[in-house]
């Protein structure tokens, strides 16, 4: 803090509802204080040096910086729920039931403090203007600044559409020649599976020949055994009387008979006489 160190504010004065400003000098040896009610009223001065400074610092378990740093937000009006009392040329400012600070104030003549406080509000003028002409040289840098960042946003945003496009275009060539690689490979599935078909086809013909090929066996084996029975039933009649016998014997001359046709009908027919008294003679004998 040093001799320009100034703060001022509008507060109420909770004892009799009055508005009033606060005139406050921050120093390294403590703070001054101007109250000025009205015009018409002359200002109450006080001072706080550093022992009552340490003093309200301790009985709120404060260091003394903290403790001038919550008086400085209280004096200077930024801290709403303080409020002030001033009474009996004593003024107090408490934060609910707790009273953060205590300063004997008395009159003084304003033409005495005029000169000295004008001097302060010169010097506190001097230090704005400054602060608000760092503060404008601040301001047209980063104006400049954003100026410069959207120009080279918007390049950006040109260089990434751009980027997009080409992307999106090699997207495309890609995404077509695998669309051709999968038809090519479809298409190659397609022709080796027809062949599949053809082996089963065939596969199945073959078992259909191997089935008429067991059947021709099992007619073969049919016809062997009809030949067996043949065989048997001859060896029976082996077995019959005479007159069976001589049956055959005159069908096995008729055999013998040259290839006339003339010769061949008459044994046919005598063998078919032959046949059939022979089969009477056999059921008379049965």
């Amino acid at each position: 803090m040093g001799d320009s160190d100034i703060t001022t504010c509008v507060v109420m004065n909770k004892h009799d509802d009055q508005l009033m400003t606060l005139f406050t000098e921050w120093m390294d040896t403590g703070l001054k204080i101007a109250i000025f009610q009205n015009l018409d009223s002359s200002p109450l001065v006080g001072e706080m040096g550093l022992e009552d400074v340490d003093k309200f610092a301790k009985n709120l378990s404060k260091t003394r910086g903290e403790y001038l740093c919550g008086t400085r937000e209280a004096l200077s009006g930024r801290d709403e729920i303080v409020q002030f009392f001033l009474k009996d040329s004593k003024l107090r400012w408490k934060r609910g039931r707790w009273n953060q600070g205590l300063i004997n104030v008395g009159s003084a003549p304003l033409a005495q403090m005029f000169p000295n406080i004008l001097k302060k509000f010169v010097l506190r003028n001097r230090e704005l203007e400054s602060s608000v002409e760092r503060l404008e040289t601040e301001g047209r840098k980063l104006r400049t600044w954003q100026q410069e960042l959207e120009e080279k946003l918007e390049e950006m945003v040109k260089l990434k559409n751009e980027m997009e496009k080409d992307l999106y275009s090699k997207f495309i060539i890609v995404l077509n020649s695998k669309k051709a690689k999968i038809r090519e490979l479809q298409s190659e599935t397609n022709d080796k599976a027809e062949p599949k078909d053809e082996e089963a086809f065939q596969a199945q013909t073959d078992d259909s020949e191997a089935s008429e090929e067991e059947a021709a066996k099992t007619e073969q084996n049919n016809k062997s055994n009809d030949v067996s029975t043949s065989r048997s039933s001859n060896s029976a009649t082996d077995n019959r009387p005479s007159t069976s016998r001589k049956r055959d014997i005159d069908s096995f001359a008729l055999d013998l008979l040259d290839d006339g046709g003339s010769s061949t009908k008459k044994s046919a027919n005598s063998s078919r006489l032959t046949f059939t008294g022979e089969e009477s003679d056999e059921d008379l004998f049965l």
